[in-house]
């Protein structure tokens, strides 16, 4: 086979994951929009693209129409056209209205599938399920469903204990090694022969990839759980390595920003409330700097402090988190940490007969690539 007619692009590969309508909803689709008001054939054409279900061919339009109207779901008249041939009008008639409410069910059904879905997907637990839940705006779609990232779900628990590190982690600024303990390099006896050549320790920096770091931030309110999430992430990480692992043995220097405005729970009502709350315009970014770090056990863990700027106030955060080298020139952080907003002096939003408590819980997950 020709090497030149294999490819490995996404692009060209999308076709088999082309997306098409569910089945038969044209159906209710042109029932629906000609129960919002009469229309002629050509114009639902273009209604029904609003649904965003893929390509919608004329034919199969008229088609649908005719099935409507032989099942007696449709009625049509011609209306006089002012210059040429009469065109005919449709609407939807009293059996049509009820085979509409019916089909409504149908669509719920679906629906609860779909959500079904989403939340298994959700349950992964992986760096894309967080993405897609932030890229989608899910949180308000979903409802009261659970976080991928949530430390209430047990596939979530053993991501933040296993290879998950810091929540305010990409925490990472300059920092002050407060142990001897070193990092992740080996303690393992060496043989003779290569003692008197220890690796060399060389020193990395790594960029935060936007597109593929998240925060989530999981609130409480009186309506239950709400849910925020920002991508497009920046900062850089800039450690020592040994042996393709980390090595403590100098500080490491760290930053992250957070865009403020890039904050959405899929309500564009919460959303506006919080933004105005933190007052984005004259903050609008959360920063969070490294003071200190050292390795926690024989693992991917470490002890972080860190100094997270939000509503222009300064606070001192500290926890464990897990740093994972997925090879020497990328790696990844994430994890998560309970904070209270009154700490940084902001008030608890308040939308109508909602309020949003101040204890949140602030969930990350960063990937950063090499670039020395």
């Amino acid at each position: 086979m020709d090497n030149e007619a294999i490819t490995t692009d996404w692009s060209a590969r999308q076709s088999r994951f082309e997306f098409s309508p569910p089945r038969h909803f044209l159906l209710p689709a042109i029932l629906l929009l000609l129960s919002e008001k009469p229309g002629y054939g050509y114009s639902l054409v273009k209604d029904l693209q609003d649904f965003r279900f893929g390509a919608v061919e004329r034919p199969a339009v008229y088609r649908a129409l005719a099935q409507l109207e032989q099942d007696g779901l449709v009625k049509v008249w011609d209306e006089p056209a002012k210059a040429g041939q009469a065109r005919k009008v449709y609407g939807v008639t009293e059996s049509g209205a009820r085979v509409l409410r019916a089909w409504m069910g149908v669509v719920k059904e679906e629906r609860d599938c779909l959500d079904n879905v989403l939340h298994r997907y959700q349950a992964t637990g992986t760096a894309d399920a967080a993405l897609a839940q932030v890229e989608g705006a899910w949180n308000e779609a979903l409802g009261h469903a659970w976080s991928s990232v949530s430390s209430t779900c047990a596939a979530g628990r053993r991501r933040a204990v296993s290879d998950a590190a810091g929540a305010p982690t990409g925490l990472l600024a300059h920092t002050r090694i407060s142990s001897p303990v070193v990092g992740l390099t080996s303690r393992q006896s060496t043989p003779p022969e290569a003692a008197s050549a220890p690796a060399p320790v060389r020193r990395a920096h790594f960029c935060v990839v936007p597109d593929r770091s998240v925060v989530l931030i999981e609130a409480r309110s009186t309506v239950g759980p709400i849910r925020f999430g920002a991508m497009g992430l920046s900062g850089e990480i800039e450690l020592d390595m040994k042996d393709g692992k980390v090595s403590l043995e100098s500080d490491p220097a760290a930053r992250l920003d957070i865009a403020v405005d890039q904050l959405r729970s899929g309500n564009a009502l919460y959303d506006a409330e919080l933004l105005r709350r933190i007052d984005a315009r004259r903050f609008p970014h959360v920063s969070l700097r490294l003071r200190e770090c050292w390795a926690v056990g024989t693992g991917d863990r470490y002890r972080l402090g860190a100094d997270m700027t939000f509503h222009g106030v300064t606070r001192t955060l500290r926890d464990t988190v897990g740093l994972k080298l997925l090879s020497d020139r990328k790696l990844v952080v994430t994890g998560d940490h309970a904070l209270d907003a009154r700490d940084f002096h902001l008030p608890s939003p308040t939308v109508l007969m909602l309020r949003i408590y101040p204890d949140v819980r602030v969930n990350l997950h960063v990937e950063a690539e090499r670039d020395d």
